[in-house]
């Protein structure tokens, strides 16, 4: 018999597994689970070595799996000017001053996390305001969901940006209706011509955000991510494996809008460490649309708030196909961005003609957001094997200006989480973090009380029930954020679920959240988190 290295007792273990759903003790040996089941049979694993620790009755949940997220950017945030929850003019300048204080004239002031509708009557803001803060710093400033950028004056000056610059193809410079000046606010595809004069962060800057991450991801009793990060962190990442201080399992997308054929393809994955379970290449990443708070979410009709505009479609669906085509034949999974309801239709289109020429095939290709859905387009899903990787703090996040933006028919199919699971469709939970909060507890929270006074004046939604009865029940918004998540990375045979033989990768809650009042769920915290079968972060 195998010998324990560490054990968990006395706790309310829910393993998330079908046929033994429920446990007291879990027993460890190296970074893998050889026991799950009551407290009296774990005895003969004790050895003087052997570790124990008593949960006192504690909930234990198998590790959190973030499906999407931006884990370099989370973690510049913490070098950077971060300016979520700023909700006035005010605020923000402060943050920008203190930055600006410590930088010598002609450095970049950076920094992420605005949002207009906090703060400005949902109104764009402008350069002018910058200006007067830090004339001699070039500022670039991302908006909260990363499609928005705010740029000074200088910061125009130096991209070459004025009353002559035309828009490049699916990106806009927005200027002034009187004077044709830009403003400062570009959208989309625009910001590539500030954010290629930007210096890179250096490998030094790109580890200790990495490291700072890491420890945010261990708070939250994250274990896994899947990153939309930039390629080139692939390098620091192997760095801090090798140190071995790469405390999170990270599966890294890779970006096919830039991979141009099969060969390069395969000299990206072959560039990942071999038989890593902390390291693996994880799916190909698309960009479809932008984002409904900067109106640039691709729909079907205009906004409700701004008559004739409908968002951009950043790539026709013939290229869309032809890139998918290359990595669906290359054996690779496809996430593909996609929050307008056309944007949505136009990627299920594609992924229904790719799965016709290969139906035998299971490559559980994903659409990343499903913001906003027409009902006749949510059994597609299923019916394609298409996986929804969605966050559900979006919609804490949205509602305040959702209905403004969409009206009240649109609002039937927005952020749809349970029309998709009850038409058979696999969610995976994830944040999109730094857009969001990295903690699942608020998207838990989001998602089983949907705070409906935003929607309660609509009518049923056809067969799949209310639109302000989207909410998921506790255990079905876990499992999307264990066991969806890790089906949506091909892992549901190495994590998702505590058994024999998987990674021993878990949570313990201050909190039972199955038990609580769901107001209770946004304050509950991690005590411990463990990360193959070692205690990685302890509340103190």
């Amino acid at each position: 018999m195998l010998k324990a290295d560490l054990i968990l007792l006395n706790g309310k273990i829910a393993t998330m597994n079908e046929k033994n759903p429920w446990a007291e003790a879990l027993v460890f040996s190296g970074d893998r689970i050889i026991f799950v089941g009551k407290n009296k049979m774990v005895k003969d694993y004790v050895t003087k070595e052997t570790e124990v620790i008593d949960l006192k009755g504690r909930l234990v949940l198998p590790g959190f799996n973030d499906a999407h997220l931006h884990f370099l950017g989370g973690g510049l945030n913490f070098l950077r000017v971060d300016l979520r929850d700023c909700r006035n003019f005010e605020e923000i300048g402060e943050r920008i001053k203190e930055k600006a204080n410590k930088l010598k004239p002609g450095s970049w002031i950076l920094g992420r996390g605005w949002d207009h509708t906090l703060f400005n009557q949902g109104k764009w803001p402008d350069k002018t305001f910058l200006d007067k803060i830090t004339p001699q710093n070039p500022v670039y400033l991302k908006r909260i969901d990363g499609h928005v950028g705010w740029a000074n004056s200088l910061a125009l000056q130096m991209s070459k940006i004025d009353k002559n610059s035309s828009s490049p193809e699916g990106g806009t410079i927005i200027k002034d209706a009187h004077t044709g000046e830009p403003i400062g606010i570009l959208l989309e595809n625009a910001m590539q011509l500030v954010e290629r004069i930007i210096p890179k962060p250096s490998f030094k800057e790109q580890t200790l955000a990495i490291r700072e991450a890491v420890k945010e991801a261990n708070r939250f009793g994250i274990t896994s991510v899947q990153d939309n990060s930039d390629v080139e962190v692939l390098e620091v990442y192997k760095k801090l494996l090798e140190k071995d201080e790469l405390k999170v399992r990270v599966s890294e997308w890779l970006p096919l809008e830039l991979i141009r054929n099969h060969e390069e393809l395969k000299r990206l994955i072959e560039s990942f460490p071999e038989k890593s379970n902390l390291l693996k290449p994880g799916l190909l990443k698309i960009m479809a649309d932008g984002t409904l708070g900067s109106r640039t979410a691709f729909l079907f009709e205009p906004y409700s708030d701004e008559l004739g505009k409908s968002g951009v479609l950043l790539h026709e669906e013939k290229e869309l196909e032809d890139m998918v085509m290359l990595a669906d034949k290359s054996g690779y999974q496809v996430g593909i961005h996609a929050i307008g309801d056309r944007a949505n239709h136009t990627v299920l289109n594609v992924f229904e003609k790719i799965q016709k020429l290969t139906p035998e095939e299971k490559r559980r290709h994903r659409i990343e957001h499903c913001s906003v859905l027409r009902e006749a387009d949510i059994p597609r899903f299923a019916k394609s094997g298409t996986v929804a990787s969605v966050q559900p703090s979006f919609w804490s996040s949205d509602k305040k200006w959702l209905e403004q933006r969409l009206g009240k028919e649109r609002m039937k199919g927005a952020y749809a989480f349970k029309s998709l699971l009850d038409s058979g469709t696999v969610l995976a939970f994830g944040t999109d973090w730094p857009v969001e909060s990295l903690n699942p507890m608020l998207g838990i929270y989001s998602a089983v009380t949907r705070n409906v006074e935003a929607i309660k004046s609509l009518r049923p939604v056809g067969t799949h029930g209310h639109a302000s009865l989207q909410k998921l029940t506790v255990e079905q918004a876990v499992k999307a954020y264990i066991l969806g998540s890790a089906y949506a990375e091909f892992q549901e045979k190495e994590k998702g679920s505590l058994e024999i033989g998987k990674l021993a990768d878990m949570v313990v809650l201050s909190n039972d959240i199955f038990s609580i009042q769901p107001e209770e769920i946004k304050d509950t915290q991690v005590e411990m988190t463990i990360l193959g079968g070692k205690v990685i972060y302890s509340k103190q």
